[in-house]
């Protein structure tokens, strides 16, 4: 039985070569966070029919969806969408290329209305027809842009002929294979990409810094050192005491907490702060062990000294309110002491 459908689909571009030209495991990551979030921002109770890798189609049976329903939902999706590659942008520490090119992934919408037949394949219903077909063709075309919403004739039909909102909506068509001649209207979302207000900077901590400090020249690039130093769930390969890690997020980006687990105390990382530059990296973390009341910082400086040969800074802050007496600092340093060779190690086992 054959059932009248609103088709929407939400689909990322330059996701082939996100996906092919940077580190696969992060740039997975990214695109299912976006995806998640697009899901997420679905307000007019569409069925998510797929996953298509970089495209969601969601469909709602019955009479379409009204025009400035789903066109806000395009707008909220959007911003979303946009905002969270700022957030990315700005608190990323990984240095890899999925981390650093995810701002130039784009996202467009196809709107359409027709007739679906629901079929049921194993435990999953499958929405398919020749409609279905007309929306996905769609999303190739000769548009100038990869950000818009596109709305077909056949659903512009049923929302009074026409699209009439406050987007500048221009008419065009496409001509395809065994489909034919597909009449749309269709609304650039550059203007609304270029007004989304910039995120307000994360605050670089204060502290004092302690008199002492840790010293180490590593064997390796300096990116190598500070990739390795900054991924937290590799802790445990190096950090003295440390039995296992876990992060809230599979990416670590500032703010983004992890857990070391030790055997007595569960101490919570959290980056705070990344300045990378050609010849020196700046990196502090923030330390809070609960069951001790010890909050302080880890502030890393990373020299390049060479090609292969990179000079390491580390020294321990106090976070404000909870300065500790000098032999609690020497504690704490001589733990990282504990570390260092191992750390170093470490590095220069990865080159």
């Amino acid at each position: 039985m054959t059932e009248n459908a609103t088709i929407f689909i939400p689909d990322i571009s330059g996701y082939t070569d996100f996906m092919s030209k940077t580190e696969l495991e992060h740039s997975s990551h990214i695109i299912n966070e976006l995806l998640d979030l697009l899901v997420q921002s679905n307000t007019t109770a569409c069925t998510l029919a797929e996953v298509e890798g970089d495209a969601l189609l969601f469909y709602r049976k019955g009479e379409p969806i009204p025009l400035a329903d789903l066109t806000a939902q395009c707008l909220d999706m959007f911003q979303n969408f946009h905002t969270l590659l700022k957030v990315i942008e700005r608190d990323s520490i990984c240095q890899c290329g999925a981390c650093q090119t995810a701002s130039n992934l784009t996202l467009k919408f196809v709107i359409h209305y027709g007739t679906i037949k629901e079929i049921k394949v194993a435990n999953f219903v499958k929405a398919s027809g020749v409609d279905m077909i007309v929306a996905h063709r769609l999303l190739k075309n000769k548009i100038g842009s990869n950000e818009y919403i596109l709305a077909t004739r056949a659903y512009l039909d049923h929302n009074n002929g026409h699209a009439a909102d406050k987007l500048a909506w221009q008419t065009a068509f496409e001509e395809y294979p065994a489909v034919g001649k597909i009449d749309f209207q269709y609304a650039l979302l550059e203007t609304i990409k270029s007004a989304l207000p910039d995120l307000p900077p994360r605050e670089t901590p204060k502290l004092t810094l302690s008199e002492g400090a840790l010293e180490l020249d590593i064997a390796a690039p300096m990116l190598t050192v500070y990739r390795l130093m900054t991924d937290l769930g590799n802790r445990k390969q190096w950090a003295n005491g440390v039995i296992d890690a876990e992060g809230d997020k599979p990416i670590d980006r500032l703010g983004v907490q992890h857990r070391c687990f030790f055997e007595d105390v569960t101490a919570e990382i959290t980056p705070a702060h990344s300045d990378v530059r050609d010849d020196q990296i700046h990196y502090v973390e923030f330390s809070h062990i609960p069951k001790m009341g010890l909050k302080c910082f880890a502030d890393y400086m990373l020299m390049k000294r060479g090609e292969n040969l990179t000079h390491a800074v580390i020294k321990v802050g106090m976070a404000p309110g909870h300065e500790l007496p000098p032999e609690a600092v020497a504690a704490v340093l001589q733990n990282y002491q504990a570390s260092g060779e191992s750390f170093k190690a470490f590095c220069e086992s990865h080159v």
